[in-house]
This record gives C-alpha cells, sequence and structure tokens, in this order.
C-alpha cells in the first residue's frame, strides 16, 4: 500500500478529481474505481473516501462539472446568437457539440445517480427554455404548444440525436451529416416558416 501523500487541506480532493477525469476519459464509467484514482494519485486507498463516499460521489461530482461546462455552452449559444431562430439553432449544435467532444461526460450527466439528483441540470434546461420562449414570441417558433413542452420535444430530439450520432448510430444506416446539417433538419419541423438550409 502507497503511503499518503502530505497534500495540503483541498488538494487532495482535486487530485482525485484530476485523475478521476482521465481515467474517465480514457476507460468509461464501467471502469471506474477508487482504487484505480488512488494508484494514480499516490496515496493509500483509504484516502479518496475522506472526500467521497464511493465511487458514484465521484462520478456524481464530475457529472457536475459537465452540466456546469454544458451550462456555459448554452449560454454562450444565446449570447452569440443574431436573433432568436439563431438562438435555438446554436443550441442545438453546441449541445451535439458537447456530445462529441466529451463523449464519457455526457454519458455520465445524464446517467441514474444512486444520490439526490443533480442542483447543476436544471438551470441548463432553463436557458433553453428561456430560448424557446423568446423565440415563440418572436414568431419564429411554433407557440401551437406552450414552451415547455415545446421544449421538451426538442431537448428530446437533440439528446436522442446526440446518443445516436455518438456510437455511430446514423453512419452505420448511411444517414450521417454534420452537426450543422443534423439540427437544421431537426429543428425544421418546429419553425413557423420554412427555413433556408445549407
Amino acid at each position: 500500500m502507497v503511503a499518503d501523500q502530505p497534500y495540503h487541506h483541498g488538494a487532495l480532493r482535486e487530485a482525485l478529481l484530476e485523475a478521476g477525469r482521465e481515467l474517465l476519459a480514457e476507460r468509461g464509467a464501467h471502469a471506474f474505481s477508487l482504487s484505480e484514482i488512488a494508484r494514480r494519485v499516490g496515496v493509500s486507498t483509504a484516502a479518496p473516501y475522506r472526500h467521497f463516499a464511493d465511487r458514484d460521489a465521484l462520478i456524481d461530482t464530475l457529472a457536475d462539472e459537465g452540466y456546469i461546462k454544458f451550462h456555459d455552452v448554452l449560454r454562450e449559444a444565446v449570447a452569440g446568437a443574431t436573433d432568436p431562430a439563431d438562438a435555438i439553432t446554436r443550441i442545438g449544435v453546441g449541445y451535439l457539440r458537447f456530445a462529441v467532444e466529451h463523449p464519457a461526460v455526457f454519458t455520465i450527466m445524464f446517467r441514474d445517480r444512486q444520490g439526490p439528483p443533480s442542483d447543476y441540470g436544471p438551470p441548463s434546461f432553463q436557458t433553453f427554455l428561456e430560448a424557446v420562449e423568446t423565440a415563440q414570441r418572436s414568431g419564429v417558433l411554433s407557440d401551437r404548444l406552450p414552451a415547455p413542452v415545446t421544449s421538451r420535444s426538442i431537448w428530446a430530439a437533440l439528446h436522442g440525436a446526440a446518443t445516436l450520432d455518438a456510437v455511430g448510430g446514423f453512419a452505420k444506416l448511411g444517414l450521417g451529416a454534420p452537426l450543422e446539417e443534423l439540427v437544421e433538419t431537426l429543428l425544421d419541423p418546429y419553425w413557423t416558416r420554412p427555413r433556408p438550409h445549407g
């Protein structure tokens, strides 16, 4: 057993999280263990339990980090938009790109958590909901259904596309396309009038 290194307060927790990020990216959540993380950090197998109750608690913390980054992506999409329709489109592209660039984190963000639900997930949906409300008020997005219902439907479509794209589901069927094109076709039924593609 490796003796604990003399980490000052707070440094051990961050070292464990950094090792967890690396292990998650390399092997995914299925091969995630606190003993492996302890070995990478160079501390005893008991050391991680000073900061995390178990492996799921550490994974949940990494998932929360993912939600924070994901929320930043959505806010940046809205902030950089030229109009309400562009905001929805940019959110969609950002959603799919996040899943492509952070596949392991994306997976754990939406898994069944062993502990309480994340406090960081709802704010990202709220950002999306507000963008949908703005687009509906501007008349570019259909208001046939209430904004929360429309948001849920678009969110589900984006998540399904992100999941399928991540496992190569579209490519296997010859349906692969650039992220921007996937988003355009997913959003097409929701616009109040046809929008140009390409």
